[in-house]
């Protein structure tokens, strides 16, 4: 019989100075009642202390759950994971002032790495990464001050003559993963789970290197009642197994439970929410022309996300297949904090296979965020104003597409009181108030995406605002497209710290994506079908 403990016990089992390798993207998959016992015990007695985490993705909220409960210097010694800012405001203060060690790495290379440090191989060795902020010439991933005095978990190395980027790993004490059902051996499935994140690799992983393995589940059930296919991780993995209390068991971090996420129900998607006409809007129906059919697509989270709702709107949303890092395959990508769920998806994967799926080119086209463009067409999407943002699954999805789009608002953001104010309607944009800070500049904070590179391997990348489109080039950007409504110098060139290229035949942006209802994409769709 398996170890039946206490959420309460976990921290009696983590010893000062452990690593601890989590499962986890927003709050699905992640042990969240084991972290609120750390953050307890450590309050009350100082252990245990000196911790190093190491994490696939943004694991929380975005504000008080998930990595936050234990983003706490003393306990913290060491952050390494796939994003910062989605793990909340505790763990960004906590590298910002220097007050833990925070590395960042690709959530592709996170979300494989167990299956190496559990066959025992030398690193996860990749191209991914190479002339980005990963890529120890330029970083290697480290966050902060204190980082950068620290050892480099990533080095360049050259094999049949080719350069490729060494991530090292870690010797793991503890895995904390999380399931739906455990028996009584300790089997235990995902039945309930929006994602599959790696929770078998990761328990191999820490029985690899000796240590243990902490699992979290809704229920524990008789032997033999589970289908030996159901089963994910048998329980000559597990060594403790905890029942959590449902607060502590959401499926994402904005749902505690969806059966459509875990595939075990369907829904009508046209009973979906529209999108309000905006600029977010606008962005997203201009990166949509970019689709045709039989594409392989990637959204990522902001501006992108709405991409999925506004092909669902125009009735297109099944001419392609739309995919998350997470896994899903199919059906309507979900949105805000149920990011790397789908709604009605064809199928969902392990975490580390769909990024094998991207890494090796099977991705057409990819829908970006972005923070800042140089003038040669380099993308930084990890860090703002000096504070680390993280680069998620930004770096693989890039690296492996054929086509990018990047969407992004002109200035500022969409923040209330950062954005630019403008009128939108009747096939036009107008601009009022211009946003607070310029995103198309001299010199960017970090190269998340280098267009070099893009370049070399013949990717074909735009930049899509709500009033201006540009295209990448040997030369540098080239403006391509104008908003109806846009004055070039005044509402756009002014507003860049360097000038573009500026196309012979300058486009106007489709008006009908200016207004209310479109109607638009279907033709669009049909006519890239029939070339």
């Amino acid at each position: 019989m398996i170890s039946v403990i206490a959420a309460g016990d976990v921290p009696g089992l983590i010893p000062d100075g452990a690593t601890v390798m989590l499962t986890g993207i927003t709050l699905g998959g992640f042990a969240e009642e084991a972290m609120v016992e750390l953050e307890k015990s450590f309050l009350a007695t100082g252990a245990p202390r000196d911790l190093t985490f190491y994490f696939q993705s943004g694991v929380g909220n975005r504000k008080d759950r998930g990595l936050a409960y234990v983003a706490r210097e003393g306990l913290m010694k060491r952050a390494v994971g796939g994003h910062i800012m989605g793990c909340g405001p505790a763990l960004v203060e906590l590298c910002r002032d220097d007050r833990a060690e925070v590395y960042n790495l690709p959530q592709g290379v996170m979300a494989t790495m167990c299956r190496y440090i559990a066959a025992r191989k030398p690193g996860v060795i990749t191209k991914v990464g190479l002339g980005t902020m990963v890529d120890p010439r330029l970083g290697g991933g480290k966050m902060n001050s204190r980082t950068r005095d620290c050892e480099d978990l990533v080095e360049v190395v050259t094999l049949l003559g080719e350069e490729w980027l060494l991530y090292r790993l870690p010797r793991l004490d503890v895995a904390l993963i999380r399931g739906t059902e455990a028996d009584e051996r300790g089997n235990v499935t995902l039945s309930h789970e929006g994602y599959q994140l790696g929770q078998l690799a990761a328990a191999q992983a820490a029985r690899a290197c000796g240590g243990i393995v902490i699992c979290q589940v809704e229920r524990i059930v008789k032997s033999g009642t589970l289908h030996p296919k159901a089963v994910r991780v048998p329980g000559i993995l597990i060594d403790h197994v905890y029942v959590a209390r449902p607060e502590y068991h959401w499926q994402t971090a904005q749902t505690p439970y969806n059966p459509v996420f875990s595939g075990e129900a369907r829904v009508p998607l046209d009973a979906m929410p529209v999108e309000k006409l905006s600029m977010r809007k606008v962005i997203a129906r201009r990166a949509t022309m970019e689709l045709a059919p039989g594409m392989v697509v990637n959204l990522g989270v902001g501006i992108p996300e709405a991409v999925s709702s506004v092909a669902a709107e125009e009735g297109v949303g099944d001419a392609f297949t739309l995919t998350t890092e997470a896994g899903a395959v199919g059906g309507l990508p979900a949105g805000g904090h149920d990011f790397g769920c789908a709604w009605n998806p064809e199928a969902t994967l392990e975490m580390a296979d769909q990024f094998d799926f991207y890494d090796s080119g099977g991705l057409d086209l990819a829908v970006l965020g972005c923070l800042q463009v140089a003038p040669n067409g380099d993308v930084n999407a990890s860090m703002r104003d000096g504070g680390g943002i993280g680069v998620g699954g930004f770096i693989n999805v890039a690296q492996g597409a054929k086509r990018i789009v990047f969407a992004m608002t002109f200035t500022g953001g969409l923040d209330a009181g950062d954005g630019a104010k403008v009128r939108i309607g009747d096939g036009r944009l107008e601009v009022g108030e211009e946003g607070n800070r310029k995103k198309f500049v001299r010199s960017i904070e970090q190269i998340t995406f280098n267009a070099e590179q893009a370049l070399r391997n013949g990717q074909e990348v735009r930049y899509v605002t709500e009033r201006a489109v540009f295209r990448l080039s040997a030369r540098g950007l080239v403006l391509t497209e104008l908003a109806p409504g846009v004055d070039l110098e005044l509402d756009v060139l002014a507003q860049m710290e360097f000038a573009p290229i500026v196309a012979d035949r300058l486009g106007v942006m489709p008006p009908e994506i200016f207004q209310e209802t479109w109607d638009g994409l279907g033709p669009i769709v049909a006519a890239a079908q029939a070339k």
